[in-house]
């Protein structure tokens, strides 16, 4: 069982990598599993969105790295599932909703630049979670470890996606 927990914990860290919250400001607070949730939530809008990406996207770079968000958000899940039970995210707020809707009707060049905008959104509301969560003394050890280990992850991701936005 400690096996298990240990890889749920390494692929926990590494699929947390392009998850992403919808923490708005001063929402980063609040108890561990409240901010298990929105970590869920956000992960959730990543999946749709990355779903989307590799469907719609017209950039090679961009239809590379959507599948590969997708399969991170389901190694989290799962992993997330090992460690805590089965967890279903609350539906998304309504900015993200709109954001999925726009992206679906979306398509080319204007489809590409709403997906990157979409993700670096996520990926910094990510970031700032799970800076957070790693930092919050009350939340589980493995919570802890799973928000230390993406964290360089999501500064990655953000790399990318920073890189390859489209120039206005």
């Amino acid at each position: 069982m400690i096996e298990r927990r240990a890889l749920a914990l390494v692929v926990a860290g590494a699929s947390l990598a392009g998850c992403a919250a919808t923490a708005q400001p001063g929402m980063t607070g609040g108890s561990p599993s409240a901010m298990r949730m929105r970590a869920a939530q956000g992960g959730a809008f990543l999946m749709q969105t990355a779903q989307l990406g590799a469907q719609k996207a017209a950039r090679p770079e961009l239809r590379r790295f959507a599948p590969f968000e997708v399969s991170e958000q389901q190694g989290l899940m799962q992993a997330m599932m090992e460690v805590h039970g089965a967890m279903t995210p609350p539906p998304p707020p309504e900015d993200k909703a709109a954001m999925v809707r726009a992206l679906q009707s979306a398509s080319g060049t204007e489809f590409d630049r709403m997906f990157v905008t979409a993700q670096v959104q996520g990926h910094q509301e990510a970031l700032q979670l799970y800076t957070a969560m790693s930092q919050d003394t009350s939340a589980p050890a493995p919570d802890r470890a799973i928000a230390l280990l993406a964290a360089d992850r999501i500064r990655e991701h953000l790399a990318f996606l920073q890189a390859v936005s489209p120039r206005a």
